[in-house]
């Protein structure tokens, strides 16, 4: 059976609910796919739907199948478009390292905490990459790590200077009490 008649066969049916669908989306791509889906319903053809919707017919016959065979809820899903990864998983395992193995004065970054800012910092002196903190943060997710508050560390002590201090911490024995003349 033809798309068309299957679509004019659920107008009656469809009406209201496409009425309410129209007023919550307010979003350009999704209104014209209603607007499509109406336009068929009032008898337009299909390439005078695609003229006034400014539409290829591949376009429109997609919109009209996933409302055949999902109703609305699949015509108004919104639309995935795969893209490719900018940290690809060779890098992931290269930035993994770092975090794991490195400190950020490694890499001329005054610190030695790693944060978002200092990873970001990373990223675009290594491989010219740009990611937001909260992609960097579900990158940190899928790598296994945990993200915590970061603090103030003053790097890794000298040994002398360690020593002394903990002598000067460690409790005397306590003096003896002098004892009165006789």
């Amino acid at each position: 059976m033809n798309r068309s008649i299957r679509i004019q066969r659920l107008a009656p049916q469809d009406r209201e609910r496409w009425q309410a669908l129209f007023y919550r989306h307010q979003q350009q791509s999704r209104r014209r796919r209603l607007l499509a889906l109406r336009s068929l319903w009032d008898g337009e053809s299909m390439a005078e739907v695609c003229r006034s919707q400014g539409v290829q017919r591949k376009t429109l016959e997609k919109w009209l199948d996933s409302y055949l065979h999902g109703g609305f809820d699949a015509l108004l899903a919104p639309q995935r478009r795969p893209r490719p990864q900018t940290l690809n998983p060779q890098r992931r395992k290269v930035l993994r390292y770092i975090l794991l193995h490195k400190a950020p004065a490694d890499y001329g970054i005054d610190s030695y905490q790693w944060t978002a800012v200092h990873v970001q910092d990373l990223l675009s002196k290594k491989w010219g990459l740009s990611l937001s903190a909260n992609r960097l943060y579900e990158i940190f997710d899928e790598l296994g790590l945990s993200l915590q508050r970061a603090h103030r560390d003053y790097g890794p002590a000298k040994p002398a200077e360690r020593a002394s201090f903990v002598k000067d911490l460690e409790k005397k024995p306590p003096r003896p009490e002098p004892t009165p003349p006789l």
